[in-house]
């Protein structure tokens, strides 16, 4: 059975929300450090949790789309959790959209996609790089994954998760996000969105973020300045702050 490393700050009054965090490709619980400080204050209910072969959990023979969506499941089935909002970065974003086609029902309330798309293709130098050479990949990553602006320790402290991870189980993930497309679908999502992306994401441009906007029937979209890829590291206030408004409305 698979070991799931998670941290569940339960609501201290029954009808709060419970939000669970999904970190992206490569990551793990331990990005969403600003988002849990934060949040924790409010009493409201906080997951967040490395998803299979990541951080702390088991590792898995094979890491799917499906799986990842699985352990959510479970994760909110086992906890008892009820008035749910998802929140994904990227990959994670991913995995917030399809556990919403494969569980239109109450099961959750609200969705939040941080820098992330209906269709999440993978650039082929992303993928050579990782194969032949790890540290190149990161190197390339820190480039064009955060604003010019961001300071040298938020790249560190990020690159220090990812190579703590390694480039197999990256590599894993982002074949899933390269096989990921649900553009024909998103009409079906029918549950209240906040989209969030960085003015300078180049991982997931507006574009996407946009698109997710037009299809999405009960959406927002928030674009934030002075970010990239990783907004919600880069500008966490920012974004804890639409998040926030978000689920308070």
């Amino acid at each position: 059975m698979t070991r799931i490393d998670f941290e569940y700050y339960s609501p201290i009054k029954p009808d709060f929300p419970n939000l669970i965090f999904i970190h992206g490709a490569g990551g793990d619980k331990t990005q969403w450090e600003k988002q849990k400080i934060f949040f924790q204050p409010y009493g409201w209910g906080i997951i967040v949790l490395s998803l299979p072969s990541h951080g702390q959990s088991s590792p898995s023979e094979s890491l799917n789309l499906d799986e990842y969506v699985n352990t959510i499941h479970e994760m909110i089935i086992n906890q008892n959790l009820e008035n749910i909002t998802l929140i994904g970065h990227s990959m994670g974003g991913a995995i917030a959209l399809q556990f919403a086609l494969q569980y239109p029902g109450s099961i959750i309330n609200k969705l939040i996609l941080i820098g992330s798309g209906a269709k999440l293709k993978v650039a082929p130098a992303f993928f050579e790089a990782i194969e032949t050479d790890f540290d190149r990949f990161l190197e390339l990553l820190g480039r064009v994954a955060f604003h010019k602006n961001t300071s040298a320790q938020i790249k560190l402290t990020n690159e220090e998760v990812l190579r703590r991870n390694g480039g197999a189980i990256f590599l894993q993930d982002f074949i899933i996000c390269d096989l990921f497309d649900i553009r024909s679908e998103l009409h079906k999502i029918t549950k209240r969105t906040l989209i969030i992306v960085g003015q300078d994401d180049q991982m997931t441009p507006i574009k996407y973020s946009t698109f997710l906007r037009e299809n999405i029937k009960h959406s927002q979209l928030t674009i934030i300045p002075e970010a990239g890829h990783y907004v919600f590291q880069e500008k966490p206030l920012a974004v804890n702050n639409e998040i926030y408004k978000f689920i308070s409305e």
